[in-house]
């Protein structure tokens, strides 16, 4: 380093998550000085979970709720790694394939979280393995046969809608909750909206049991009943990957990173981490990717904070957020605080959102190549 220069800082953001996104955006807009920034990612695209029932039901080009992280690294002024990670060191290195290893100073890590679904079942995190699940079923499953969802929150109501569509009948969707009702925890509206869609869509509700065990064909509930299904989709809680409880991170029940209002991890101070993958001590908030985003503008400033060693921002994330559901036939519903509202004009509000948010990262401003 010559006399003057200013030390870089290796900052790696492993994983192309809605926060990684939103931290990268940030950063093309205007690059923090003193960073080299590395993303690892395991697929070159990152499809955005706000428009996977619109995929589904065909109301969006597959290629239409991607993200290409190349063009967006880059006009971070970072360089992109196509890899699988197997392990974390947190004292320093990201370890990939054929023992290669990635150093970092800083990591931020935005891997997105898995649901666990019995032994025949698939599950609907990670996301992007969601679509060759459900081709493998549309070959499989039969002319009459049965997909059955558990999970009757805001995510499994909106994807048994769209699998509804996805395949008609004589093809069936049951919809499995341990609740009394399908999004037993939102306003009467909403939960009369959704319940009004998934009869009129023909789906089959299942309420007020648990999904068990999955063999032969048959899903086992915990009333002692059986559920005949040719796939099962599991639509429940989400958990954090394997290789996080694997790094020796401070972790929660669920195998998620626990960080603090900075975002940075409360074993690992060089970690930092958001989106699926991580929880807030003492600040929990739900697997949704509203958060994520917002998690973003927290990690854009905090990251470049920390190489420099200065004092983090703490983030105060809202208790509540709009929570959006698209009900198929240009409709939608919506909830927060308690207020509920639904219609065709719900799903134009939605749907603004969703393109919005894939047009802003699409649109970049390109000032370089990323460094190699």
């Amino acid at each position: 380093m010559r006399d003057g220069e200013r030390a870089e800082s290796d900052v790696v953001l492993l994983g192309g998550g809605h926060a990684h996104l939103a931290a990268l955006r940030r950063f093309a807009d205007r690059r923090p000085p003193g960073l080299r920034l590395t993303v690892i990612s395991r697929s070159a695209h990152t499809l955005y979970s706000g428009m996977v029932a619109g995929v589904l039901r065909g109301d969006y080009a597959p290629e239409a709720a991607f993200v290409a992280l190349a063009p967006l690294a880059a006009a971070a002024g970072a360089r992109l790694v196509v890899a699988e990670a197997l392990g974390i060191d947190p004292e320093g290195r990201v370890h990939l394939h054929r023992e290669r290893a990635v150093r970092f100073d800083i990591l931020s890590i935005d891997i997105g979280g898995e649901t666990a679904p019995p032994p025949g079942g698939f599950g609907v995190k990670p996301i992007s393995g969601l679509f060759a699940h459900l081709a493998q079923a549309d070959a499989t499953l039969g002319a009459d046969g049965r997909i059955a969802v558990v999970g009757a929150g805001p995510a499994g109501v909106e994807l048994a809608l769209a699998l509804a569509h996805r395949f008609p009948p004589p093809r069936r969707v049951a919809l499995v909750g341990d609740g009394p009702e399908p999004l037993a925890d939102a306003p009467a509206l909403a939960r009369r909206a959704a319940r009004r869609a998934l009869v009129d869509a023909g789906v089959e509700l299942v309420s007020g049991v648990a999904a068990e065990t999955f063999r032969a064909g048959l899903l086992e509930l915990s009333d002692g009943s059986t559920l005949q299904a040719g796939a099962l989709v599991w639509a429940t809680a989400t958990r954090g990957p394997a290789l996080l409880r694997d790094s020796g991170l401070a972790c929660d029940a669920d195998g998620c990173v626990l960080v603090d209002r900075s975002l940075r991890s409360v074993s690992h101070l060089r970690v930092f981490a958001a989106g699926d993958c991580a929880a807030i001590e003492g600040a929990a908030r739900p697997k949704a990717g509203v958060w994520a985003v917002r998690a973003g503008a927290v990690l854009a400033g905090n990251l470049p904070r920390a190489a420099a060693g200065r004092r983090l921002r703490r983030w105060h994330p809202q208790r509540q957020a709009l929570t959006m559901v698209g009900l198929g036939d240009g409709r939608a519903l919506a909830w927060r605080n308690g207020i509920a509202v639904s219609g065709s004009w719900v799903w134009r509000w939605k749907d603004r959102i969703d393109r919005s948010w894939i047009a802003g990262l699409t649109a970049v401003p390109q000032t370089g190549p990323a460094r190699p």
